[in-house]
């Protein structure tokens, strides 16, 4: 085991879970996994949400859905991102509901699933103004009926996304409109879909009038939500990650550290180093605005932020060798938060937690253990 490792924890992960479901009621939960999960591990977080009892998953690429179901995962699974004919064969394999925008691809999953006796799940893909994925909506119900007619395909769902349901509530409404003009054209004419859903992570929050008959939240599992919303439920953060100190020493001032000498001592000083880097995730672009926590205080990283370590001014402070570094969580009264982290590199708490690489492993902790 290596002395960096993150710490899953599962108690808030089913916290966060009962939270969107007292915000959505009797609405359908498609829990959204894409990218291991958020940086939180795909299979392991996927076999809690099931037990937990979700709804349903939802993937990007077909591969994540395969590697759900080669591990037992057995509850519905959707793929959002459609890519060749290889992964629309595989998705009829595995029984992977998949998004579609296009006859072409409806007509290779029916030929397919009638090849090999099975009905594949389809849900029609609408673009009401994320402008990336989707049918336009003048030419959604074109779509729907002639897709209708193809055998051995079950047209379950009808889905679109939003772009900005955080932030610009107006904007939101008018994708809201779209869709359910596009529903009611569909409708009027005998289309009805089992599960319609638009609603995201922003949307619990700011449009309870587009959660229909599912929603789709992703951040808000994993314990974050967007900024500019605000929630009465306590959504707790799943993953902290942890190292040690590993080396000490002390520099005098005037002396430097890093490569290119970034950083040069005012003063004598320590320097910490801490066995985590931006080969496990840790972006370089917080090189000069990064603290971590030691001994339940902060301390600022220097030097720049290497691939495999980072070098932490402790100065005089009675900092040792095998003392606790907490890189993303709590320590003491101080907490470090993926928002935190988001701010120091100018992104997204989103890109940090999917940052977190594969070879920084996981705990997984239940009930304390």
């Amino acid at each position: 085991m290596r002395t960096t490792f993150a710490r899953i924890n599962i108690d808030n992960l089913y916290n966060n879970y009962l939270n969107i479901r007292k915000i959505i009621g009797d609405k359908k939960l498609i829990g959204v996994v894409k990218a291991n999960a958020y940086g939180h591990g795909l299979i392991e977080i996927s076999r809690y949400l099931e037990e937990f009892g979700i709804d349903y998953l939802a993937v990007a690429f077909v591969n994540e859905g395969i590697e759900l179901r080669n591990a037992g995962i057995k509850v519905p699974i959707l793929v959002l991102v459609p890519e060749n004919d290889a992964t629309i064969e595989a998705s009829v394999d595995y029984y992977l509901d998949y998004a579609i925008e296009s006859y072409y691809v409806a007509k290779k999953i029916s030929e397919y699933a009638r090849s090999k006796g099975k009905v594949a799940n389809i849900h029609f893909y609408v673009d009401t103004g994320m402008g990336r994925d989707g049918v336009l909506p003048e030419r959604a119900f074109e779509l729907v009926e002639s897709c209708s007619r193809l055998p051995n395909i079950n047209p379950i769902g009808i889905m679109s996304h939003f772009a900005s349901s955080e932030s610009d509530r107006e904007y939101t409404s008018q994708q809201l409109n779209k869709f359910l003009q596009v529903l009611e054209q569909l409708k009027s004419a005998g289309f009805e879909f089992e599960i319609r859903h638009i609603a995201n992570t922003g949307a619990l929050f700011t449009s309870k009038e587009s959660f229909l008959d599912a929603v789709r939240p992703g951040l808000a599992l994993y314990g974050y939500i967007p900024d500019g919303v605000s929630s009465e439920n306590k959504f707790k953060p799943v993953m902290e990650i942890f190292s040690k100190v590993i080396s000490l020493r002390r520099i005098s001032k005037g002396e430097t550290v890093g490569y290119g000498r970034r950083f040069r001592a005012e003063f004598d000083t320590h320097i910490a180093t801490v066995p985590i880097g931006y080969g496990d995730g840790l972006s370089r672009l917080i090189s000069d605005t990064f603290f971590c926590l030691i001994n339940g205080k902060r301390y600022k990283v220097v030097g720049g932020i290497c691939m495999d370590e980072i070098m932490v001014d402790v100065g005089n402070d009675n900092v040792k060798i095998g003392d606790e570094v907490v890189i993303l969580g709590k320590q003491g009264e101080e907490e470090i938060d993926g928002k935190e982290l988001a701010r120091c590199s100018n992104t997204i708490v989103y890109e940090v937690i999917t940052s977190v690489s594969q070879r920084v492993p996981k705990i997984y902790v239940k009930n304390g253990t």
